[in-house]
């Protein structure tokens, strides 16, 4: 299931990438985030490695999930490397006015062949609820 969010923040990419790269940021403005544990010594950046459990309806799923990508200031990309399969991504770009357009797309997949399927279809309406939110707490987040 893919699903995919977006909204302008009135600041520049720079200023937006700073709260998207910050670790530390991220239960500040992810939206049903119930665990958020850096793994390893080492900073932000490619290979860096996080425990993420969000909560979907009433059960917190998730795993550990690794960057893959971390181009500054325009992408920030990470995959599932254990429980739910999933790949995620911010994409950061300048408007003409001097805004940015963020882009934020969740891609994943329940085990389970057609009980999976449908178990994502089902989630998939309040997954992009959270992705609203999400995006909503980082607007505020950077504005501020």
């Amino acid at each position: 299931m893919r699903v995919q969010r977006q909204c302008v923040i009135d600041a520049d990419r720079e200023q937006v990438w700073k709260v998207v790269s910050d670790p530390g940021c991220y239960p500040q403005f992810m939206a049903s985030l119930e665990r958020w544990e850096t793994i390893g010594e080492d900073p932000a950046g490619l290979g860096s490695r996080y425990t993420v459990h969000w909560k979907v309806g009433s059960v917190p799923i998730g795993g550990t999930v690794e960057v893959v990508e971390f181009d500054a200031p325009r992408e920030l990309s990470w995959i599932g490397i254990t429980g739910v399969s999933q790949r995620g991504r911010f994409r950061l770009r300048s408007t003409d006015d001097g805004r940015t357009k963020v882009t934020f797309r969740l891609s994943y997949e329940s085990a389970g062949n057609l009980l999976g399927l449908i178990a994502d279809r089902v989630a998939a309406r309040q997954v992009g609820r959270t992705m609203s939110r999400t995006l909503t707490n980082l607007r505020q987040l950077v504005e501020t």
